[in-house]
């Protein structure tokens, strides 16, 4: 990363984090001219709404008119989605309470709620509802009576790909014409390791303000997809500053249970990158390559985000949780689980229940990988 990058890539946090004060913001702002790289990151990073809150501070000559009414625009709309988000919620809980399903709807509005006592502070584009696993069938009912329908396939069916499929994913996406995307969890993570059940655990038997465990699946799902977007790390700040408040000596606690859990690089990894961009006191931790990652990350940032996976994406996560459980079930996941192109091929030659044709997925994968990967390289020529 170039020093012009890293100050622009310092202003833009700078304008994301609500805490930031004035003069600090007009301090970073006093050589700053590119309004165009400025919107491609916020949209990147799908940060409006805090940015327009860090710029209704401001002076108006510090952005151009045509930028303020962007900007403005965007926070607007991002206001509606969350409104219809929540109104869709306060329906769907009375629905499901009826019903006596066990259920919790996290990140997003909730988290938005509890960390910011807001619902405009933080912009998802989903919504994820946790459910028991008991109850997944129900509360599939309510979301396909309200109106929603599965965008692949739903826990009633039987073919053998969305069975195979159904064993490894923790969630099934539903969608209707103009509503928000639902996610159906039935846990938290993928691997269905004991992290990822005590987290559950923790979620489904009511949260109330903040939690160790929370923040630790905050750090966990944040480093999972290498923390693509800074709004997890504003989140994370936050989360930090809120426990620091309300539980004593929560960092020692926090460790212990990292440990247990075999989650600590992640939880490191994050407040490194707390400390070093958003100027919060951690206590001080390391591991081996730790400064190279947290640089590539940030790196990464500044770049357009790639939904093709590549090795060290894919390895960095995976390697970073010390349990031989969660390695081990990441990487039959990854191995095993078929993506929507494998679906149509399992269904198409499965004989019975699909179990032998599923060992000539990873061949598959690898296959389509490199095909990928040279196409890629031939469009950049």
């Amino acid at each position: 990363m170039t020093s012009s990058e890293d100050s622009l890539l310092r202003t833009f946090l700078c304008l994301c984090n609500s805490k930031t004060p004035v003069s600090v913001l007009k301090l970073a702002l006093l050589d700053f001219s590119n309004e165009e790289q400025l919107k491609w990151l916020i949209e990147r990073h799908r940060v409006w709404n805090l940015v327009a809150a860090a710029v209704k501070k401001l002076d108006a000559d510090n952005f151009s008119l045509n930028f303020r009414l962007w900007l403005s625009a965007a926070a607007a709309d991002c206001k509606q989605k969350t409104l219809q988000q929540f109104k869709v919620q306060s329906e769907l809980s009375k629905q499901l309470n009826d019903v006596e399903v066990n259920y919790h709807f996290f990140k997003g509005i909730d988290l938005s709620l509890r960390l910011y006592g807001d619902l405009n502070c933080r912009f998802s584009s989903d919504i994820d509802l946790l459910i028991s696993v008991q109850d997944a069938i129900k509360a599939e009912q309510v979301l396909l009576k309200y109106g929603y329908k599965p965008i692949s396939d739903s826990f009633t069916d039987i073919a053998p790909s969305s069975v195979i499929q159904g064993v490894f994913y923790k969630d099934k996406g539903y969608h209707a014409f103009g509503l928000p995307k639902i996610e159906l969890h039935t846990r938290v993570n993928n691997e269905d390791t004991q992290f990822s059940k005590a987290v559950t655990a923790s979620l489904l038997d009511g949260l109330v303000g903040v939690s160790i465990i929370e923040y630790l699946y905050l750090c966990v799902h944040a480093m999972k997809s290498n923390c693509h977007r800074v709004k997890w790390l504003i989140d994370l700040a936050f989360y930090y500053e809120k426990l620091n408040q309300h539980i004593p000596d929560w960092d020692k606690v926090k460790w212990a249970e990292a440990h247990k859990f075999g989650v600590t690089r992640q939880v490191i990894a994050c407040e490194y990158l707390m400390a070093k961009y958003l100027d919060i006191t951690v206590t001080p931790q390391g591991f081996i390559g730790l400064k190279s990652y947290c640089n590539w990350v940030s790196d990464l940032w500044l770049r357009e985000y790639r939904s093709i996976a590549s090795i060290k994406k894919l390895m960095c996560p995976l390697l970073m949780n010390s349990k031989f459980e969660h390695r081990r079930k990441a990487f039959t996941i990854l191995l095993f689980c078929p993506s929507d192109s494998d679906k149509a091929f399992i269904d198409h030659y499965a004989k019975s229940d699909g179990r032998y044709i599923m060992l000539l997925l990873p061949f598959r994968k690898i296959i389509s990988y490199t095909k990928k990967k040279w196409l890629r390289l031939i469009n950049e020529q």
